[in-house]
């Protein structure tokens, strides 16, 4: 009886390992399908002629880098960068700063050049480096000997934390004198900058929670929330504040009023609502898109005494087959707040997601209103009809995906939320280093976008292209970025967007203000007294 069973047993082992060798074989050959996409089925004639003339340009484009010189391909605007930042990197300027923030008193091995240098490039696309490999960089580059333990007590004093904030500072002024205007920033001649506002938290080491506050529970009892304020139109960083992760948004959401011009445009999300501040942004002459959020009271009257139920009214609306686009309204109980309200009825499925969303996220199970107010898209806006349509507003909120795609860039190419350390000074000195790298980035970027003309430029390509061969290091070491832009220039094709068979954000509303001509370039006339260009913005201390 156990003989036959042994060989029953090993005859189903010997058909299950035949299955298992027949899977594995077909999984091979999906695999080499795949690295190899143009194995799968022949290539047509214009494909090849299409792949025949990439290959040639390719070839071209290298033969032409060969031969760059500074001399023969250095323009203008190239120029203006470059003396730009070398208003800040050069050495001279940095012992100044370094000096009347104390962090040079006598004279010392580390410079402050090379200490900036290592604290922002030195971690670039590395945030784990150990500070044995960083004090090798300094003996490499600029012949500095110094011990890892020594580096460790210039990072955590205070005076270098107030060092790199004042460098962090001035190249944030720096960056509006160098500015260059673009395809997106001239397909909204309407608007003098589209402000993107949202943050993104930092884990730290839990002997921290008393200077940077976790959440707690399943989440790090520390971590530091940073607040990004971004104009997208311009490819410029306005402001950022450093808090601990507790802090609700809601209380930054008047950090934005610091930085706004006449003429721009505010998209944030919910976090962010708040009625008082919609309104100084209106006072200040420019543009506010938002959603609304659910528990905000609504009037159609000002002055009706009982809120309006949204969903009700705009499933009635939506029943009736009248327009969603354009219904004026009063927002807050005591504010009566006039606002232009948007709305879209969702399909089915996203309905049901967003509700299966809420039951996961708290665990709990939806009120009937909520379920009724997800069936819709409701946005509010200062902007008039006779600017823009709804569906164009539609789309335009859809720009707000842009700063997490911002926040995916910084946190795999750049490694900021990496930060190691179990001091508030180390902590912050490797913020601050890693801020002034983002900037100077955003700067080149601002560069590429504008001599890319019409094509999109993929912020996550530009970090890589920097990153490979150690373009941006070496040029920041010789204080030279002429040569690094010089090389962005031939390349530019190599940092620009793919083509793909779905429109981007920015093809998709082209296409659409192209089917408006005639618009109207309208802009709210308020008689106030707003400073026409910010040059200087405070990095914010820690709350």
């Amino acid at each position: 009886m156990n003989i036959s069973r042994r060989k029953t047993v090993s005859k189903r082992e010997r058909k299950a390992r035949k299955f298992q060798k027949k899977a594995r074989k077909l999984q091979k050959q999906k695999c080499k399908q795949k690295k190899n996409p143009l194995r799968r089925k022949k290539l047509t004639a214009e494909q090849k002629k299409r792949r025949s003339e990439q290959i040639i340009q390719q070839k071209e484009l290298k033969q032409k880098r060969k031969k760059l010189s500074k001399d023969k391909n250095c323009t203008e605007e190239i120029d203006k960068v470059q003396s730009m930042l070398n208003k800040i990197f050069n050495p001279e300027i940095l012992n100044q700063i370094a000096r009347s923030t104390g962090f040079i008193k006598r004279h010392s091995e580390i410079t402050a050049f090379s200490f900036m240098y290592i604290m922002s490039f030195g971690f670039l696309g590395n945030g784990e480096i150990a500070l044995t490999y960083l004090v090798t960089g300094l003996r490499t580059h600029f012949n500095v000997i110094i011990t890892p333990q020594a580096l460790s007590k210039r990072i955590n004093s205070v005076s270098s934390v107030k060092y790199l904030k004042a460098v962090f500072i001035k190249l944030i002024g720096v960056q509006f004198k160098i500015g260059f205007k673009n395809s997106f920033s001239q397909l909204f001649p309407e608007f003098s900058g589209i402000y993107l506002h949202d943050s993104s938290q930092i884990t730290l080491n839990e002997s921290l929670s008393n200077d940077f506050k976790g959440n707690g529970g399943g989440a790090s009892k520390s971590a530091l929330k940073l607040d990004f304020i971004y104009d997208i139109a311009n490819v410029l960083v306005h402001g950022i504040k450093i808090s601990s992760s507790t802090v609700n948004d809601k209380i930054h959401s008047k950090e934005i009023l610091k930085y706004i011009k006449p003429k721009s445009l505010i998209i944030r999300d919910l976090g962010y609502f708040s009625i008082a501040i919609l309104k100084k942004i209106q006072e200040n002459a420019a543009y506010y898109l938002s959603r609304l959020s659910i528990s905000t009271n609504v009037y159609l009257n000002k002055g009706d005494v009982n809120p309006l139920n949204v969903p009700e009214f705009l499933q009635k609306l939506h029943n009736e087959g009248k327009d969603l686009s354009n219904i004026r309204i009063y927002i807050g109980k005591e504010e009566r707040f006039e606002s232009r309200l948007i709305a879209e009825k969702v399909p089915a499925h996203v309905s049901s997601q967003r509700t299966n969303r809420f039951k996961k996220d708290r665990k709990k199970e939806p009120s009937q209103y909520y379920v009724d107010w997800i069936g819709f898209t409701i946005f509010i806006t200062n902007i008039p009809e006779n600017m823009f349509s709804s569906k164009i507003i539609i789309n335009l909120y859809k720009i707000r995906w842009q700063i997490e795609l911002l926040f995916c860039n910084l946190k795999l190419n750049i490694e900021i939320d990496i930060i190691k350390g179990k001091s508030k000074n180390r902590v912050e000195s490797l913020v601050y280093g890693k801020l002034i790298t983002i900037v100077v980035i955003f700067i080149i970027q601002n560069y590429a976008s504008y001599i890319a003309k019409d094509k999109e430029i993929s912020g996550d390509k530009v970090v890589k292209l920097l990153k490979a061969d150690n373009l941006l290091r070496e040029a920041i070491i010789k204080n030279d970025l002429c040569m690094l832009l010089i090389v962005l220039q031939h390349d530019i094709l190599l940092v620009c967007k793919q083509k793909r068979t779905r429109e981007t954000t920015y093809e998709s509303l082209k296409k659409m203000l192209a089917d408006e001509p005639n618009r109207k370039k309208s802009i709210i006339c308020l008689d106030v007294n707003v400073n026409d260009i910010i040059e200087e913005n405070h990095f914010q201390e820690v709350v």
